[in-house]
Parts: structure tokens; sequence; C-alpha cells
């Protein structure tokens, strides 16, 4: 189970707690406790959910609503508008079944080659004459990732609209707008690319390794982002970092 499908399952958790027990929640639940970012997401949720409850719970309702609600409905019901007679409620139930398919279409049938993504990269990192960013928060970026106590696999908080105009090194690969920092840690050089997380169904759920030629890879996404670490480097250094 990624992020998103946690966030999915516990929008659904109710703040009282009555869910605790709840089967259905236990793997999301889970999820939150593993991660300090969902964690947060989760706690803040909870908070905000508990904020409406309390406020619903202050509002009065008036007397005689219940009457004043059917009294209303027997009315309406006397004179439909054209929209509520049921040929033209068929017609829009059939318009919503018929984008509902294509959007879910268009959503399935999008599919990356990740190969050509790695290779693409793989390509780009071998030539270190072309790298070299520029910029305040590439700068900061290449801190906290020279860092030994910074773990990439950890979501991170990456602008990507800043690291652009900022003037950070940008590129394309398989038609994504792709950010790319060089950073060194223990002696050694890596590129980092990155790019927002692309809407695909066929998204890695682990870290992907591959080589190409003599550069080493790691393909790997978060709730945000998808990311590519470059570098000569083999396999176990690439792992050390994540």
């Amino acid at each position: 189970m990624d992020n998103e499908e946690a966030k999915f399952i516990l929008k659904a958790y109710r703040p009282s707690g009555a869910d605790a027990k709840n089967a259905r929640f236990g793997a999301a639940l889970n999820q939150a406790e593993r991660d300090p970012a969902l964690k947060t997401w989760f706690e803040r949720e909870q908070a905000r959910d508990k904020a409406i409850a309390v406020k619903l719970q202050s509002i009065r309702i008036p007397t005689g609503l219940r009457e004043s609600i059917l009294t209303g409905g027997k009315l309406s019901a006397a004179r439909r508008s054209w929209w509520q007679q049921p040929a033209w409620i068929a017609m829009a139930a059939s318009i919503a079944i018929l984008l509902t398919l294509a959007l879910t279409w268009r959503y399935r049938s999008v599919r990356i080659d990740w190969n050509q993504v790695v290779a693409q990269i793989s390509n780009d990192a071998a030539h270190g004459e072309l790298h070299g960013s520029h910029g305040e928060a590439a700068n900061q970026l290449v801190a906290m990732l020279s860092s030994s106590a910074t773990h990439l696999s950890a979501p991170m908080n990456i602008d990507l609209g800043k690291l652009k105009t900022d003037g950070c090194r940008t590129l394309s690969v398989a038609g994504h707008e792709v950010m790319e920092v060089c950073f060194v840690r223990s002696g050694a050089e890596f590129h980092l690319y990155v790019m927002k997380r692309p809407v695909a169904r066929d998204l890695p759920r682990a870290p992907q390794f591959a080589t190409n030629a003599d550069i080493h890879s790691v393909l790997w996404t978060d709730a945000d982002h998808l990311y590519v670490m470059a570098s000569t480097k083999d396999e176990s250094a690439l792992k050390a970092l994540l």
C-alpha cells in the first residue's frame, strides 16, 4: 500500500476513534505510523474533521424543520421541471456514464516506458560537462542531499517551480520536464533527477535498479514526485543513500 491508497482509506476514518478496531483501516493506520509525512497529514485531517463535528453539534435545528421539508416535497412532486422528467434524467445518466468511461480509459491507457526514462537519464549522467545547477533553491537541495543524515527514500520537500525559476538545470525526459542536481556523498558523485509524479497506471511501487553501460541508477516515487538517481558507483552505493 502506498501513501495515496492510505490517504483514500483514512479520509473515511472518524475522528471519534470509533473505527480503531475496524480491520478495513488496519493497513492504512500502520502505513501512517511508519511514514512521518503521512502521519502528519492524518493528524491534520483528524483535527479538521473533529473541529467540523464540534461546529455541527453546536447548530440548533429549527422547530418544525421536518414538517416544512415534507410539505415542500409534496408541493414539488406535484409539478416537475423539464430536467426532472424521466427521459431527461436517463439521458443525463447516459452522458455521465460515457464521460466516466472515457476518463477511465484515458487514465488506464497512460503508460510510460520506464526503460526509456532510465536509459535517457543514464546517458545524460555520463556526460558530466552538461551538468551544473544554479540558484538558492538548488544549493539548498544539494546541501540536503549531501548530508549523511538524509535518506532519499523519505518524502522530500522539493519545489520544482522554484528550482526552475532559480535556474536549476532542466531537461526533457520521455516528454516530461525534469530537474537535475549533482551532489557528493562520501567522496562519490551522484546525479538526482526529479519530475512531477506522472499519472500512470504502472508506476513502480518499489525502487527499481538498473545498469546502462557504466552508469548505475535507481528509480522510485513518493506522493508528489518521481526520482532517478544515477552514478558510476554500484547498486550498493545507491541503496546506502535510500
